[in-house]
């Protein structure tokens, strides 16, 4: 796939899933959100170096996209409580809200922080599963992982029904001794994390972290609704 249809494809995608004012976009990271759930079905892929974190993510991805794909008509999260539930578990939402919060994070007592979690998963989530649709599941591959102590990177590739490839590496952590929990997600080297620390930093700069939570409530309650 050529790099300016690929690109022309992420733009198109971003522009249909930007949030209401404030500037507040997916970018580049709404393709890493859609594709890096839609690695999928363990007898079709590919596998390189492969240990149990590739394993762990496999099996949390595959539950997800059997809860949500199989129902055509997903808009919502709240439509799929089974994936919201797998995703819960493959994903460690406050270590990722934190970090995409950045030094505001310090600033929210414990209920804010709570809030802002719940927030940030249902948007991740909502991106998720309503652009399952968007990725051809029968070209996808596995490349193995790297594991290094308690931190492991699970590198993936997807390929979306207009022949876009998508370079997808899950960064993870193992929890509890046993589970390895995404903490953030890289899509062609750009971080969901890092991308959103910049929108969110963004919208309180200019205005405030009130601010932020109404768009980010206002998104969430339309997805909801759709």
């Amino acid at each position: 796939m050529k790099d300016g249809a690929t690109s022309e494809g992420w733009a198109t995608f971003v522009r249909q899933h930007s949030l209401q004012g404030e500037g507040i976009m997916y970018r580049r990271l709404a393709p890493a959100v859609f594709a890096a759930i839609l690695v999928l079905q363990p007898g079709m892929s590919f596998r390189a170096v492969a240990g149990v974190p590739t394993d762990q993510i496999r099996a949390h991805v595959d539950g997800v996209y059997h809860a949500a794909g199989r129902q055509a008509s997903v808009r919502s999260q709240e439509q799929v409580p089974e994936a919201t539930k797998i995703m819960g578990q493959m994903f460690d939402w406050t270590g990722m809200a934190k970090n995409a919060l950045g030094p505001h994070w310090r600033e929210l007592g414990e209920g804010d922080r709570a809030e802002f979690v719940r927030l940030f998963s249902a948007l991740v989530e909502r991106a998720y599963v309503s652009k399952i649709h968007l990725v051809d599941a029968d070209r996808f591959q596995y490349l193995g992982d790297t594991v290094r102590g308690n931190d492991a990177v699970v590198r993936t590739k997807v390929f979306t029904k207009h022949d876009a490839e998508i370079p997808v590496d899950y960064r993870v952590r193992l929890q509890e001794g046993t589970r390895w929990k995404v903490y953030d997600v890289d899509v062609d080297g750009v971080s969901l994390v890092d991308n959103y620390r910049r929108q969110f930093n963004s919208v309180i700069t200019r205005s405030s972290y009130g601010a932020l939570v109404s768009k980010l409530k206002k998104t969430v309650e339309e997805g909801r609704g759709a």
